[in-house]
């Protein structure tokens, strides 16, 4: 369900996302970074995305929550700051 939605929103936004040396090709849902695939789940991707189409503006714990989980954020959890270090971890500490 969500994979259909981010190939439906890849159609209006042109097929890859570039910051940097990180790319983000939203035909086929690959992540490469320095030439290498980087593995990331269904949250993950759908978190890179987000962050990726935002990358010039900072955004808040409760616009990733709306856009990424389409919840409410809760100040009490902390799965925001979670899955934003798993990708950090992904695509920065082996580069």
């Amino acid at each position: 369900m969500k994979i259909k939605a981010l190939l439906r929103r890849s159609a209006a936004a042109g097929n890859v996302l570039r910051a940097g040396d990180l790319l983000l090709d939203l035909d086929t849902l690959e992540v490469t970074r320095n030439g290498r695939r980087i593995n990331l789940t269904a949250k993950e991707l759908q978190l890179l995305e987000y962050l990726m189409r935002n990358k010039n503006r900072v955004v808040s714990r409760a616009e990733i929550a709306i856009n990424v989980w389409n919840i409410d954020f809760d100040t009490n959890t902390n799965v925001i700051d979670v899955y934003i270090n798993y990708v950090r971890n992904k695509i920065d500490k082996p580069f």
